[in-house]
């Protein structure tokens, strides 16, 4: 196949262009959130509350929301009655200011019946006087049986020391309530928005000039 002249120059343009784009990657805003990808493949760095037998939070593989690259994400099935069963972390006292806070967090909604609701909610907390502001509730979620991403800024108070987030699978009250959902790609920073990390390749640089 030959390339009329504009076109060589051009793919030539794109290929000096990757390392920038390399560069531009490693330059995205830090996630302050301990395993917020879940790729470690268990819940290291989050608490489960509101668990029992009839409410559990594991690690799914393989499966990923669509915002990240992996393989992992965290389900959440809760098939008991009147239970908050939430998945939380709270960052290092120190993590987080007063300022413009980014979020953005995967859903994908399995089963909400009879009462059942997604909810996520994010705080701003100083140390030693507990939450002083934050995002307020979040939801109810129904990204049904599809991967979705939900992000956002909010603004933290400027007595700000750590930041907490919750996501939570609420049942009701009544017999056949249930929450069931995925979680992954749980994002949090004071720095900017999530930026994928994905490379781009060669063949996806020769494909812009098919």
């Amino acid at each position: 196949m030959r390339f009329g002249k504009c076109k060589v120059l051009g793919f030539a343009l794109a290929l000096l262009a990757l390392p920038m784009m390399g560069a531009m990657d490693d330059a995205s805003a830090q996630n302050i959130l301990d395993n917020g990808y879940f790729e470690t493949g268990d819940l290291t760095g989050w608490q489960v509350l509101g668990g029992n037998a009839s409410a559990t939070v594991t690690i799914d593989s393989p499966d990923n929301g669509d915002s990240w690259g992996g393989s992992h994400n965290a389900f959440m099935d809760n098939q008991g009655e009147a239970i908050g069963l939430t998945l939380k972390q709270t960052t290092p006292v120190g993590s987080a200011s007063g300022g413009t806070t980014w979020y953005s967090v995967d859903l994908k909604l399995i089963q909400a019946d009879v009462g059942g609701v997604l909810f996520v909610e994010i705080f701003a907390e100083q140390e030693g006087v507990g939450i002083i502001g934050g995002s307020g509730l979040m939801g109810p979620f129904w990204p049904w049986n599809v991967w979705q991403q939900f992000e956002g800024t909010f603004e933290a108070p400027a007595a700000t020391d750590f930041l907490t987030i919750q996501i939570m699978a609420n049942t009701g009250a009544a017999i056949g309530t249930n929450c069931r959902a995925n979680v992954d790609n749980v994002f949090l920073s004071q720095e900017g928005p999530p930026v994928g990390t994905e490379a781009r390749t060669l063949s996806d640089v020769k494909n812009l000039y098919r």
